[in-house]
């Protein structure tokens, strides 16, 4: 047991580490943590603040050390053999979190612990930590009776398992459609860089010629570029029918029994705990109210911003028709003419701004805005293990040198690697005691890897998610509290966590900052002002359309999870017509690869993007103002809001950080609206 490469000390041993090695050490945490529970039982009304808090502290980041590693290599390396160790791990820590989320006995420790004369005297990471228990006691079912409490558990088991199993088909049915091309001429209209990036699929595949799957830079590269409008029609197809009973692939991978039972099984759980549907239930940890209040901010952006929309759309296909496009535009038309009128009007599109955005400059651009706003520094060691040779570890020191913290990017499209960016947990924050542990956070993103002998360009979109998930990172980061459940973004409500990640994205489009690292990847000139100020346009070009999408998907959640009994498709075809633009036929099921909602944890929260965007422009505003790079007004973000997490609530950190209520007007002016 001792060799267990994933119950080491340290970093991870990536290099030792097999699936094999998963369950057992996950068994292992976990009984080390039931024996922590036991003694907290056996104290009784005896205890204090380091016999509960401190010890159950302790023995969750050990069991989460082991479980960040584990869900780390199931996603970068989604094989048959890490998803049997992942799914078997996951059975058992929801056993598990569900049988201490009611436990009676424990909840009672933290009652007597709220009583406490000298709470008002702890550290606001331990009262908070305290709170937050008993909240959340109480929404995995602790107040029920018996038989209550075992269908909640019943329940939560089964909709960790069908979590799971969405991903998986996603994935699957993402990678199952493919087409070969073995003339270039298949693939007229798409650049060199797509081009290089499709011949790559197929040297993957060990292939001749390009290849072209449903991944989603793959996928942007055909419906955007190609000018053989049957191929782009039959990606589209493909793309948005993944994973449902429909299209190409159709029933091979169906998500959609498994929506509509996980639908049923949240809104059940909420009436288990007396509340009327599962939006009521997520809205308790968020910083909006009610659901009338989030579905009335949606509704208001759809009031503002459609106008503006159906004006964009009539634009488009009066241009696409000059062209001799058909009319009406069907889906699969929109990103090939929107690219084309892009061009036309701006003197822009993502392919020509390229050379500027080459990925080594681009992130030793992120090292600088965090440099000169936090005096963070950025360290490469090549001599910590990771799971691919293209991965890179950075310790990260303070304005004294000092290191306090690490990260590991990996940042290329690879096959069995989940799709899109994100950042997670590989090490939190802790101080308890003589136990120390430094932050440390995993950048994934799905770029195209390098060409043959060129270095890998972003899109200015890539640039724009290397910034947003770098913000997530420095919120893990630049925490100052101890007690890792309440640090960096643990914690912090949902709709509000995003608001660190989409306020790094304003320095991807202000010359003051991208002249710290976007320079041509052969003459080294910074952007052109033409280019500048196409590029800043462009963040507007048809922004009522794109704030209008974000908002639909927002609504379908919403009312997905506050209406008991409501068929899926048919919500997301009414919202669709409520509040959309553009097209979408019969046969469209993106709901059915919609992860974010079936197995990426914003069931209910899909607004939380809109919501925290409102917060992010506005707080950006004070950047604008001071000096992008003022070192007081980054001292002030990395005090009022990065380094509390959740140690008090965000409404509480806004204020501190801002003054006031956030405008909405930054927010819509963003869009053009």
């Amino acid at each position: 047991m001792n060799e267990n490469p994933l119950l080491a000390d340290g970093l991870p041993r990536f290099g030792a580490i097999e699936p094999n090695h998963a369950v057992e050490a996950i068994e292992t945490r976990l009984a080390e943590y039931r024996a922590v529970i036991k003694h907290i039982e056996a104290l009784g009304d005896g205890v204090g603040y380091a016999d509960v808090v401190e010890a159950e502290t302790l023995a969750d980041n050990a069991l989460s050390r082991a479980w960040s590693t584990v869900g780390h290599l199931h996603a970068v390396n989604n094989t048959d053999d890490w998803r049997s160790a992942y799914q078997t791990c996951l059975e058992r820590l929801t056993r598990f979190h569900t049988e201490r989320g009611q436990n009676v006995a424990l909840c009672g420790a933290y009652k007597t612990l709220s009583s406490r004369a000298d709470l008002n005297k702890q550290p606001a990471a331990v009262q908070a930590t305290i709170e937050h228990e008993l909240r959340d006691f109480h929404l995995s079912g602790v107040d029920l009776p018996k038989g209550k409490r075992q269908r909640f558990a019943e329940i939560s088991l089964r909709l960790s398992e069908l979590g799971n199993r969405f991903g998986n088909q996603v994935i699957d049915a993402t990678e199952a459609y493919s087409e070969s091309f073995d003339q270039a001429e298949q693939l007229a209209g798409l650049p060199d860089s797509e081009l290089e990036q499709l011949a790559g699929l197929a040297r993957q595949a060990g292939k001749q010629g390009w290849l072209a799957n449903l991944s989603y830079p793959a996928y942007r590269a055909i419906i955007t570029y190609a000018d053989d409008r049957q191929l782009r029609e039959r990606f589209y197809v493909a793309y948005v029918t993944r994973a449902s009973e429909t299209g190409p692939q159709g029933g091979q991978f169906d998500n959609l029994p498994l929506v509509n039972e996980m639908l049923s099984l949240r809104h059940e759980q909420a009436r288990l705990l007396g509340l009327d549907h599962h939006a009521a239930v997520r809205l308790v940890t968020r910083m909006a109210d009610s659901v009338e209040q989030v579905e009335g901010f949606l509704r208001d952006l759809v009031r503002r911003a459609r106008p503006t929309g159906q004006q964009q759309m009539v634009e488009l296909e009066a241009f696409a028709a000059d062209l001799g496009a058909p009319a009406p535009l069907e889906p699969w038309d929109i990103a090939y003419y929107a690219e084309k009128l892009r061009e036309k009007t701006l003197g822009i599109n993502q392919e020509r701004l390229k050379p500027w955005f080459e990925l080594e400059r681009c992130f030793q651009g992120l090292f600088t805005v965090a440099g000169e706003l936090f005096g963070l520094g950025f360290e490469r060691d090549d001599s910590v293990e990771t799971w691919h040779p293209d991965v890179r570890y950075f310790h990260v020191t303070d304005q004294h040198g000092r290191a306090v913290a690490g990260m590991y990017l990996d940042l290329y499209a690879r096959a069995r690697k989940s799709g899109g960016a994100w950042m997670d947990v590989c090490r939190s924050r802790m101080r308890i005691a003589e136990t120390e542990q430094p932050p440390v956070a995993y950048l994934t993103c799905n770029f195209a890897p390098p060409a043959e002998g060129r270095p890998s360009l972003l899109t200015h979109d890539d640039l724009v998610t290397l910034f947003h998930e770098f913000g997530h990172c420095l919120h893990h980061l630049v925490t100052r509290v101890d007690l890792p459940n309440v640090g960096g973004i643990s914690g912090v409500e949902w709709d509000a966590v995003e608001l660190p990640s989409q306020l790094l994205e304003g320095w991807a489009w202000e010359r003051v900052s991208l002249d710290r690292f976007a320079r041509h990847v052969d003459t080294g000139e910074p952007l052109p002002d033409d280019l500048l100020e196409g590029l800043r346009a462009d963040r507007r070009f048809q922004g009522a359309m794109a704030l209008l999408r974000q908002a639909e998907f927002a609504l379908t959640d919403l009312v997905l999870h506050s209406q008991p009994g409501a068929d899926p498709i048919q919500v997301m075809r009414e919202i669709h017509d409520q509040v959309a633009v553009v097209p979408m036929p019969d046969y469209n099921r993106y709901l059915m690869s919609f992860s974010h909602l079936f197995d990426g944890g914003y069931a209910a929260g899909y607004y939380s993007y809109l919501w925290a965007e409102r917060l992010a422009r506005d707080a950006f505003e004070l950047f604008l103002d001071q000096g992008l790079f003022d070192r007081n007004a980054g001292e002030r973000l990395a005090h009022e809001i990065l380094e509390v997490g959740s140690s008090r609530p965000m409404a509480e950190s806004w204020q501190a950080f801002r003054g006031r209520e956030a405008r909405l007007e930054p927010l819509l002016e963003a869009y053009g609206v």
